[in-house]
């Protein structure tokens, strides 16, 4: 005899099914929580480039926004960079209090002018946290 009956097929396909259904709540975890630190180190390297930005030129800032998720990077004035954090890792942000932007400024040595806030990247069940401090320094978590 050749091949397999109907009854072996359906019980493999069954196995199958239930191998899969336990794994897939796993794997959306894993894929949620690597785009939330995913978006927080894009930030962070945002955050960075202002930093870099404002010694080399003077004045540089980053805007953070609710809604739309975003981090811009404004150097002299000059919008240089938008990262869109919905667009490219499907997370939404919350700031410190009811905030639905916040100004991350740096002067020319690099240190944060009213840079303190909170920083808070979900999606799903999965967040990621981000304290820059009044000097502006960057704190994951």
């Amino acid at each position: 005899m050749r091949g397999h009956t109907l009854v072996e097929l359906v019980f493999v396909l069954l196995l199958t099914g239930v191998a899969v259904s336990t794994v897939a709540p796993a794997a959306r975890r894993q894929r949620d929580r690597t785009a939330v630190v995913g978006a927080r180190e894009a930030v962070v390297g945002v955050l960075s480039e202002a930093r870099s930005a404002a010694i080399e030129v003077g004045t540089a800032s980053v805007r953070l926004t609710v809604h739309p998720p975003a981090a811009e990077l404004w150097v002299d004035g000059t919008l240089t960079r938008v990262v869109r954090l919905d667009v490219a890792f499907g997370v939404s942000v919350a700031l410190g209090g009811t905030a639905t932007a916040a100004d991350l400024a740096y002067d020319a040595l690099g240190v944060g002018r009213v840079a303190s806030q909170t920083v808070v990247l979900r999606r799903g069940a999965e967040s990621a946290d981000l304290i820059v401090s009044a000097y502006g320094r960057v704190r994951r978590r």
